[in-house]
């Protein structure tokens, strides 16, 4: 493929007139359109404005490799269909960055995430999803507290890219066969609501060769995935042994048990109320009447209670800086490319090389007697 079908299909990934392209290079428009119709040749600067522009390397346009765009599925999409190409454009450059940075140090992976024992998407039902929480819980070692540790875990485990950007809707999942699996989350939403769409991401992750399938247009989920995936996050979550522990332990003697004596749970667990009193519906046995209404009736109470107090996430995984930081310092990676990478300006990333804060070579003795 030349470069000019290159340039129109990245432009149009991201969801760019010629007019909104020109404006975000700097290029002209018209000068856009002749490079598009391979009536110009475009000069290495222009190319290198227009990856910036459209979010990704300059080698996307000049490689003969087949173009790989996998599909990411939404929870939540932005109302502009514009903003929300633009948001997967940005999350698709920062994980095939990450990837590069792992090819770069040679620290790929071949870890599996747990496989579903059915392998059809009728056979799949609430059950299956229970049980699958269950499987991913053991593997996983995941403990009393499941939302403590899950996201390490598969950050260090199994090396799935997990990013936070501010954005106009809640959670997006992707499966590459490039980059692998990848979970873009809103880092303005409250950790409780990071932890439920991680775990919800998770399950498309788990299921992703189940329920996409290559004859399918979008992949969109359909509702009863999406109930599906939330059934899974319920039950992994709020595992029912240690669930039912603490609530038990916090009963009168009457059996009863207040709003604020479940919201304390809730807290302990990563979770909100809501998703607590539903989870309690499977727990106790309880109808879905009940449930909405004990929901109600939380909602009445809830200026009773503090809100909760939720650390801003960084953008960018831990292990993503290190790989990053690693590569500048070995020679792999240029200052230009580590302040891009980092998202930092230039002078910024020079503070990386610094004699005073270059350790690679420093070595201490220290006893463990």
């Amino acid at each position: 493929m030349d470069i000019a079908k290159r340039l129109k299909i990245a432009r149009e990934a991201i969801g760019y007139t010629l007019q909104r392209a020109a404006h975000e290079s700097g290029i002209g428009d018209s000068s856009i359109s002749e490079f598009e119709n391979a009536k110009r040749e475009p000069k290495f600067s222009h190319l290198s404005k227009l990856a910036e522009a459209y979010k990704k390397s300059v080698e996307f346009f000049l490689t003969d490799a087949a173009i790989v765009e996998s599909i990411m599925l939404w929870r939540q999409q932005p109302r502009s269909e514009q903003e929300g190409k633009k948001v997967e454009a940005e999350f698709r450059q920062l994980c095939e960055q990450y990837h590069r940075l792992e090819l770069c140090i040679g620290q790929t992976t071949n870890a599996r995430l747990p496989v579903p024992d059915v392998t059809k998407p009728e056979d799949f039902g609430y059950r299956e999803a229970g049980l699958l929480a269950e499987k991913t819980h053991r593997e996983f070692s995941l403990g009393d507290v499941p939302s403590a540790s899950l996201k390490r875990v598969l950050e260090e485990r199994y090396c799935v890219k997990i990013f936070h950007l501010d954005f106009q809707g809640s959670a997006i999942s992707i499966k590459s066969p490039v980059f692998g699996p990848a979970v873009l989350l809103n880092k303005a939403n409250k950790e409780w609501r990071r932890n439920f769409d991680l775990a919800h991401e998770l399950f498309h992750l788990l299921t992703w060769d189940i329920f996409r399938k290559t004859d399918t247009p979008t992949g969109e989920p359909t509702d009863l995935e999406e109930k599906l995936a939330n059934a899974f996050a319920s039950r992994l979550l709020l595992p029912t042994d240690s669930v039912k522990e603490r609530i038990e332990a916090a009963m009168s003697r009457q059996g009863t048990i207040s709003f604020e004596a479940l919201d304390e749970i809730a807290r302990e667990f990563g979770v909100s109320l809501d998703a607590l009193l539903w989870r309690m519906l499977y727990l106790y046995r309880k109808s879905a009447d009940d449930i909405q209404e004990y929901v109600e009736k939380a909602k009445e109470s809830k200026p009773k209670r503090p809100e909760r107090l939720s650390d801003e996430p960084d953008e960018l995984p831990e292990r993503y800086c290190t790989l990053a930081l690693k590569a500048l310092r070995d020679g792999k990676l240029s200052l230009m490319q580590f302040a891009k990478y980092m998202g930092i300006s230039y002078k910024k990333a020079q503070e990386y090389l610094t004699e005073d804060e270059d350790f690679t070579d420093e070595e201490i003795s220290i006893s463990v007697a």
